[in-house]
């Protein structure tokens, strides 16, 4: 199963001084990486806010380069109402629920959420925002903080 990175887990290896340690660790079968037009407007909006420098902007850029940038299309609206209507608990097509209370999810997360169910990639995050989706609409493959924590050593 390919690989559609969410945001943090872009901002998370550009920020690594271990490259070669973190691509191995979020991909050691080397399978196709995918990120979302959204998470590359995301990223792109953090480094101008941020103020990123020219070395981490081109890295960034290589990042960016090296994956394949999936968009938004007619395709993923169905993908983005079923997985909202789920998480407000308001899908008629489940009957049950794992989950007592509605999950809100970001817009930026929809999008992202219908992009790896439209096309069967594991989305990699850090975020608890799409637990909830794991197995019900495609694979969650959750990263904890600390698991980093060996590439921003020096």
């Amino acid at each position: 199963m390919n690989l559609l990175f969410d945001t943090n887990i872009i901002i998370n290896i550009v920020r690594s001084v271990d490259i070669t340690g973190i691509t191995q660790f979020l991909n050691p079968a080397n399978l196709s990486t995918y990120i979302s037009v959204v998470s590359q407007g995301e990223v792109k909006s953090i480094a101008l806010q941020n103020n990123w420098g020219v070395n981490r902007l081109n890295f960034l850029a290589e990042i960016l380069d090296q994956s394949t940038i999936i968009y938004i299309n007619k395709l993923s609206l169905t993908g983005y109402s079923e997985i909202d209507a789920y998480s407000q608990l308001r899908n008629p097509g489940f009957q049950t629920y794992p989950f007592d209370t509605p999950r809100n999810m970001g817009k930026s997360d929809l999008w992202i959420a219908s992009l790896a169910a439209l096309l069967g990639l594991q989305l990699v995050t850090t975020d608890s925002d799409f637990d909830h989706l794991h197995n019900v609409f495609f694979d969650v493959r959750k990263v904890s903080k600390q698991e980093f924590l060996p590439f921003f050593k020096k």
